[in-house]
């Protein structure tokens, strides 16, 4: 082979090389050039004008219906069902029979001590009229009293045992359901029904001790439970713990309730709000405007529209009322809710655009089309009602 020929297969490799990387890099040039000159689609969005407002300071917290009159009737002796006065769900009255246990054998009892009794009666009577005669001693005549002492002794105690055998409601309540029949035999302490009064009631709940200077009796608790829905009720604090939980660090508070328009069931759950008569001054915005992160609490706004970062709006004529701008993200301080707002205590100043919809499609710069012709959400309804 000639020198010519392999110099020839060498230019021509090289040749191919060059058009082969040229062209790779002309391609991703001409990428890059389109990638510089592409804009994104303006990301549409909704936002709210930010406004301060005077919140009065709520406390939050969850707890429990209790009711005033609340037991667990149990027997104080053993034995065997003989009858059942209530059915399940029934009112009773104070000091009415619930349950009779069979007595048979202590009334088999009660006769014979009431006739040890009468012997001790008619035995006391005789050595007394002794006495007057100087036929016995003294000694006699106290042993005769201590023995009909002993016999009334008796007879009162099986009488105790007996009234002990009728298991009667301690108080005027409803019955809850029954668990025993007719037959069973029962051990002391036992339980065999609930009983429950809800003419007054009361919710249970705790807060963080830090919270104990703004507790008060006589302050107002709005609450609501799941069973009534969004319907609130009102309740007035009426005892405060004496000391606050080793384990949780929180204190207990028991509020009155005052609204008799709802049943309530001793145990519900309820969430609870102590309103401290505190103000202060927040923002509020809804709270799916808040995006949370380890990082901080951020709120997108829309940046006042200039020559730099606003651009002509693409939409058609049907939305000629949207506006194309940029957002930014700023870091607030949150804080307490209510009915679906968040009161923002930093990072907001009165008028700044609050974009309230779509904020995991932005980050600082995202273009965005305003168009409000639907807000969301609605800002009918109100904000100050509760947290």
């Amino acid at each position: 082979m000639s020198k010519r020929f392999t110099i020839s297969i060498v230019l021509a490799i090289l040749l191919i090389l060059v058009a082969v990387f040229g062209f790779y890099f002309l391609k991703q040039y001409k990428i890059q050039q389109k990638v510089k000159a592409f804009t994104p689609p303006a990301v549409p969005v909704t936002t709210l004008e930010a406004q301060s407002e005077q919140w009065t300071s709520t406390l939050t917290s969850v707890g429990h219906i209790t009711s005033d009159k609340s037991v667990s009737i149990t027997p104080q002796l053993a034995g065997q069902i003989l009858s059942i006065n209530v059915e399940s769900g029934s009112e009773v009255q104070k000091g009415d029979v619930l349950v009779q246990l069979d007595d048979r054998l202590l009334q088999a009892n009660l006769a014979t001590s009431k006739a040890n009794l009468s012997l001790a009666q008619l035995e006391y009577d005789r050595q007394k009229r002794l006495l007057k005669t100087h036929s016995v001693s003294q000694d006699a005549v106290d042993s005769a009293l201590a023995k009909l002492q002993t016999s009334q002794a008796d007879v009162q105690y099986i009488l105790t045992q007996i009234d002990f055998m009728k298991i009667k409601a301690p108080f005027h309540g409803t019955v809850g359901l029954r668990h025993i029949n007719i037959g069973d035999f029962i051990q002391p302490g036992e339980s065999l029904i609930e009983l429950q009064n809800r003419d007054k009631q009361y919710i249970d709940f705790s807060l963080p001790e830090r919270y104990i200077p703004q507790i008060q009796v006589g302050q107002t608790v709005s609450f609501n439970t799941d069973a009534y829905g969004s319907n609130r009720y009102n309740a007035t604090v009426s005892a405060i713990g004496s000391s606050v939980d080793d384990v949780s660090r929180n204190i207990d508070v028991r509020a009155t309730i005052n609204d008799s328009t709802a049943q309530f069931v001793a145990g519900m759950y309820i969430e609870a709000e102590v309103v401290t008569h505190n103000s202060q001054t927040v923002i509020p915005v809804p709270v799916v405007a808040v995006s949370y992160s380890l990082y901080g609490d951020t709120v997108f706004v829309v940046s006042h529209p200039d020559a730099t970062n606003s651009r002509p709006s693409s939409s058609s004529s049907a939305d000629a009322a949207a506006q194309e701008t940029v957002v930014e993200a700023r870091t607030v301080t949150v804080g307490s809710r209510r009915n679906g707002w968040v009161g923002i205590l930093e990072g907001l100043q009165p008028g700044d655009q609050v974009i309230t919809s779509n904020q995991q499609q932005l980050k600082k710069g995202t273009v965005v089309v305003v168009n409000n012709s639907r807000p969301f959400p609605a800002q009918a309804g109100s904000k100050t009602s509760g947290q």
